[in-house]
C-alpha cells in the first residue's frame, strides 16, 4: 500500500491516521458497555422495588425528585449567569470610539497671496490635532481673508490654534466659538433668508444677522468700528449689527447690500 508522511505521522492511501479505526471502536465499545450495565442497575432497582407494595410508588416520588432537583438546578445556574452577565455590563467601560470630544472653531486670518500659504495654514493646523471643515476666502480691503471652521480636541484651546496659525504665517488670526449649523453652504443659506426677507420687510434684520453671524444692537448714535455694521433698509429705518472678535470684510457688506437690494425690489414691486 502506498504510504504518505502528513505532519510527523504515516496515513494510507485514503488519507486517514493509522490506529484510527482502532481508536473508533474502542470508544464505541466502551459506550456500549455503560449502556449495558446502566441498564442491568435500573432493572435491578426497579424489580428490587417492583415486589414491595409500595415500590410503584417510590418509584413515581424519586422520579418526581429527580426532576425537581435537575428543575432547581437550571433555574440557579440561569440566574447566576444572568447576574453575572449584569454586572459586567455595569462596570464595563463605555465603548471607546478611538476619537476625542472636539469644539468647533471660527477661525479668520489674514494671508499674503503667495504660493503654498493656504497649505501652509493646513499643516499648522494638522499639527495640533486639528480638522478644517470648511474654507471660504474673502477679498478684504487690505488683503485676502481665510475663514476656517476648524474642529480641534477639547485639550486644545483656541489660544494654541491662533498661536500656530500666527507662526505659519497667518496675520491678525482671530478665533471664537461656532455651532454645527454655520456649516450649511453659505450660498444656499443667502438665497433662502433673501427669499424669506423678501416676502416680508420687516423680517430684513433677522435675515440680515443670520446672513452675518451677528447679532442685532440698537441705534444709539454711536460711530461703527470693524465689528459693528450700519445699513438703511428699504422701509428707512437702521439696521445695526454688531459681532465681537470677527470683524466685518468688504465681501460681507457686500452679501448685506444686495440683500437690501433684493428686499427693496421686492417691495417696489409689491407696492407698484
Amino acid at each position: 500500500m502506498e504510504l504518505k508522511i502528513r505532519n510527523g505521522r504515516s496515513i494510507d492511501r485514503a488519507g486517514a491516521p493509522h490506529g484510527h479505526g482502532r481508536r473508533t471502536w474502542r470508544r464505541e465499545a466502551v459506550e456500549f458497555a455503560a449502556l449495558f450495565v446502566a441498564a442491568g442497575v435500573a432493572h435491578l432497582f426497579s424489580t428490587a422495588l417492583g415486589h414491595h407494595e409500595s415500590g410503584a410508588l417510590m418509584l413515581v416520588a424519586l422520579g418526581g425528585v429527580l426532576c425537581v432537583i435537575v428543575s432547581a438546578h437550571i433555574w440557579l445556574t440561569h440566574r447566576h449567569d444572568h447576574h453575572r452577565h449584569a454586572s459586567s455590563a455595569r462596570t464595563a467601560p463605555a465603548p471607546e470610539t478611538g476619537l476625542p470630544p472636539a469644539r468647533l472653531w471660527r477661525v479668520r486670518a489674514r494671508v499674503r497671496e503667495t504660493p503654498g500659504q493656504l497649505a501652509a495654514l493646513a499643516a499648522a493646523t494638522a499639527a495640533i490635532g486639528g480638522n478644517i471643515m470648511s474654507l471660504s476666502t474673502q477679498p478684504d480691503t487690505d488683503g485676502t481673508i481665510d475663514e476656517l471652521h476648524v474642529q480641534l480636541p477639547e485639550p486644545v484651546t483656541a489660544e494654541t490654534l491662533v498661536g500656530a496659525l500666527t507662526a505659519a504665517g497667518g496675520r491678525a488670526v482671530r478665533a471664537c466659538p461656532a455651532t454645527m449649523r454655520e456649516l450649511v453652504d453659505p450660498v444656499t443659506r443667502a438665497l433662502l433668508l433673501a427669499s424669506w426677507a423678501g416676502e416680508d420687510p420687516d423680517r430684513l434684520p433677522v435675515a440680515l444677522a443670520a446672513l452675518l453671524e451677528a447679532r442685532l444692537i440698537p441705534d444709539a448714535g454711536d460711530p461703527d468700528g470693524r465689528e459693528t455694521l450700519s445699513l438703511t433698509s428699504p422701509t428707512g429705518g437702521r439696521v445695526r449689527l454688531h459681532r465681537p472678535g470677527l470683524p466685518f470684510t468688504a465681501t460681507e457688506t457686500a452679501r448685506a447690500l444686495a440683500m437690501l437690494g433684493h428686499t427693496g425690489r421686492a417691495v417696489g414691486a409689491r407696492t407698484a
